[in-house]
């Protein structure tokens, strides 16, 4: 009976062992960053759609981490990188200057705290171009709609709330301010200071540079870098 009492007794405690184990293994030399004990994990009754881009959980390197990580997914609507652990969702610890890359398409996430639209922030840009005096990043972002309870179509008023995809804003980094990127070229070359402007006018020209075409500014941005 004794025995019996004793082995019952050790199984919550091999447990969590089990579990601690396994997570500490997601650590590095500043600890780790994918710690059980979220309890905010946010569900979206009576909203229609998903908050995520993609849903779907990616493979993940992260530099100085060991490669045994979990897979991550981007939830656009909290800003957060969720991830599971015994089939359970948890927010990754926000721990700045973090790069979560994709190891099956590339995309990396940077976390890091910036300032947009007068507010400080401490959440995840996607990095487009991570080398060079100017890097550019991408925020991505979902919002809630809902419809205006004073409509007069029937219609629309039984219809729930829904999640929507906002307009990707892009922003450089310069020397640790980011700033958005503005309309159009001049007023870009006169926010960086650039040297020379006129030969980055002349390769926009040449090149057909749109500033709202992503692939677009990639390309101007390596050329700048390129440049300095």
């Amino acid at each position: 009976m004794k025995k019996i009492i004793l082995l019952l007794s050790l199984i919550p405690s091999y447990y969590y062992s089990q579990v601690k184990t396994d997570l500490e293994v997601f650590g590095n030399s500043r600890g780790s960053v994918f710690e059980v004990t979220n309890t905010n994990i946010k569900h979206y009754p009576g909203i229609d759609g998903i908050p995520y881009l993609d849903e779907n959980f990616h493979p993940i390197t992260i530099d100085g981490y060991n490669k045994n990580l979990p897979s991550v997914r981007y939830n656009a609507y909290e800003d957060e990188m969720e991830f599971k652990v015994n089939n359970e969702l948890q927010f990754v610890t926000k721990q700045n200057d973090l790069k979560f890359k994709y190891s099956d398409n590339g995309k990396v996430y940077f976390l890091t705290n910036y300032i947009y639209e007068n507010k400080n922030i401490n959440g995840y840009l996607v990095e487009l171009v991570g080398t060079g005096k100017f890097k550019l990043y991408k925020k991505e972002k979902v919002q809630v709609i809902e419809y205006n309870n004073n409509v007069t179509n029937t219609y629309l008023k039984d219809k729930n709330p829904y999640f929507q995809k906002e307009n990707d804003v892009y922003l450089v980094n310069n020397k640790g301010i980011y700033i958005k990127i503005p309309k159009n070229i001049k007023e870009l070359t006169t926010l960086l200071n650039i040297t020379n402007p006129k030969v980055v006018l002349d390769f926009t020209k040449q090149k057909n540079i749109s500033l709202k075409k992503e692939s677009d500014l990639i390309l101007l941005f390596n050329f700048i870098n390129s440049l300095e």
